[in-house]
């Protein structure tokens, strides 16, 4: 009995072909039907509305938004602050109150469906939550030009997106990807349509000036991709703090205190020089 021809069936050079184009139609599929719920993976909330400082604000779409806000010293710039994908806003306290004791201003939000704000996420509903933080700054008279748009890895999407249709005193990358689909599969060009939060593309639109953290060593968002946005970016200012020895989950335990320099410094620098 020819159990390999059982197994295997009949040889042709047909094969190889159809087994190509059959992965790539069920990978089509479940970058149709999958991504959003691959790219956002929100934690069990870590905080209860008694949080310090926590408020809410509304979306177009009635997505009621938590949010932090911690008032910049006087003449100082504002964080708009956009976190990972595995944490909510309070995950990130300790990174707001060392900007905060610098003079920084922070504004923190969660995403639709992180922590305590309600919706689902996915790429609209999170731009519309970093959209409507924005308008509420200004609303309550932080000026634009005072706003520093701050994102960290997914949180890169959101930021990007917002940079590009405004005016910000700058922009700040914390170990950003090109694009969801080409960090899920390592490929130069997405091999999906429905790529999300594409910014290797928004940020050739994008002028403010930029800085971009990313640890040498991330095996989450290869370090490539930080490189490959800041030769991007047709920004006349730039700067890149490579963090050497750093990964993706430990980059601020690497080199803390140099970070905070950094971010503190640039964002100093280029809100007094507008």
């Amino acid at each position: 009995m020819n159990w390999k021809r059982i197994l295997i069936g009949k040889w042709s050079w047909k094969r190889p072909f159809i087994s190509l184009v059959s992965i790539y139609a069920l990978l089509l599929l479940a970058s149709c039907t999958l991504a959003d719920r691959i790219l956002f993976a929100p934690p069990a909330t870590s905080y209860t509305r008694s949080h310090p400082n926590l408020d809410f604000l509304k979306t177009p779409k009635n997505e009621s938004i938590a949010f932090v806000h911690l008032p910049a010293e006087a003449g100082m710039p504002t964080i708009l602050y956009s976190h990972g994908n595995t944490e909510d806003l309070a995950h990130s306290s300790q990174l707001y109150e060392e900007l905060h004791t610098r003079g920084l201003g922070v504004f923190a939000y969660d995403y639709p469906g992180y922590g305590l704000s309600t919706g689902t996420p996915n790429e609209d509903s999170c731009q519309r939550a970093i959209q409507s933080s924005w308008n509420h700054l200004t609303k309550i008279g932080i000026s634009t030009s005072s706003i520093i748009i701050t994102g960290r890895s997914v949180g890169s999407g959101p930021s990007v997106w917002l940079a590009s249709n405004q005016k910000p005193s700058a922009l700040i990358l914390i170990s950003p990807f090109r694009s969801a689909f080409t960090t899920a599969i390592p490929t130069p060009f997405p091999l999906f349509p429905g790529d999300r939060f594409p910014n290797h593309k928004r940020i050739k639109t994008i002028n403010s000036p930029l800085l971009i953290i990313h640890g040498e060593n991330d095996g989450v968002i290869p370090f490539r991709h930080g490189q490959k946005l800041f030769d991007a970016s047709p920004a006349t200012t730039k700067e890149f703090l490579k963090i050497p020895g750093a990964g993706h989950n430990d980059l601020f335990h690497v080199a803390s205190k140099e970070i905070f320099t950094k971010i503190a410094e640039f964002a100093l620098k280029e809100t007094l020089s507008d």
